[in-house]
């Protein structure tokens, strides 16, 4: 298992394209969208929007909105309650889930099907 101590700076860059990049592709999942039609400033809401609300499944926004919120530590979950953290965007949500990472990598993994993904620097 790798950790924050035993990557390079290049290694810690590597890490984060490749979560934009996994977080990009889970939205265009949800969305049933193309990754490459994807861009990083559609809102959601306004450019991204949900299919029907059911009462027995979620939708794309709650999907996106478990995501955000499961993958939080308790100080971002405070600042998303109080309105001081938003995510609109597509960018927004890929920033999260870098920013998101450091603390909590194994949501994080999780949230974007990467459980058992190596990183750089991993061991054995």
């Amino acid at each position: 298992m790798w950790t924050m101590t035993s990557v390079t700076r290049n290694d810690l860059s590597s890490v984060e394209n490749y979560i934009r990049r996994r977080a990009l592709a889970r939205i265009a999942q949800v969305f049933g969208v193309a990754v490459d039609t994807l861009p990083l400033e559609a809102e959601f809401g306004k450019d991204l929007k949900a299919s029907f609300v059911s009462n027995f499944r979620f939708n794309e926004f709650d999907k996106i909105d478990q995501d955000i919120k499961d993958v939080a530590d308790r100080a971002t979950r405070k600042r998303l309650g109080n309105g001081e953290l938003v995510i609109r965007t597509v960018a927004d949500y890929c920033d999260h889930m870098v920013a998101c990472h450091a603390t909590n990598p194994l949501d994080v993994e999780r949230a974007l099907g990467l459980e058992g993904a190596r990183f750089v620097g991993d061991a054995g």
